[in-house]
């Protein structure tokens, strides 16, 4: 019964994750990007110049709007907390990849 009990809450967890977050809630880009899932976030940074890579992801302000939204709004804080003070936009797009593949695999 606990198996049964823990595979359902994975795949709500993973639904919640893998959706469309609510409207209203969609993340805007600086290029006015909208972006609704943690899918079209990962195509939307892959796009993005280095200048609005960095608009959103920075050290100087100590800046992540991306990892806010996926803790906020999408509800995944172990992504959330791994892309925290990642700065590199390649290792950023694989973080996020090997999260959706291990979450779809789940």
């Amino acid at each position: 019964m606990l198996v049964m009990k823990h595979k359902e809450e994975l795949r709500i967890i993973r639904e919640r994750i893998l959706s469309d977050v609510p409207p209203g809630l969609e993340f805007w880009t600086c290029h006015g990007t909208i972006v609704r899932n943690i899918y079209e976030l990962v195509e939307t940074i892959k796009s993005l110049n280095d200048y609005a890579f960095r608009y959103h992801v920075n050290d100087d302000n100590e800046k992540n709007d991306f990892a806010d939204w996926i803790y906020d709004v999408v509800g995944d804080t172990v992504l959330a907390h791994l892309l925290k003070d990642v700065l590199d936009k390649d290792k950023y797009v694989h973080m996020i990849e090997e999260r959706i593949k291990q979450l779809e695999d789940a």
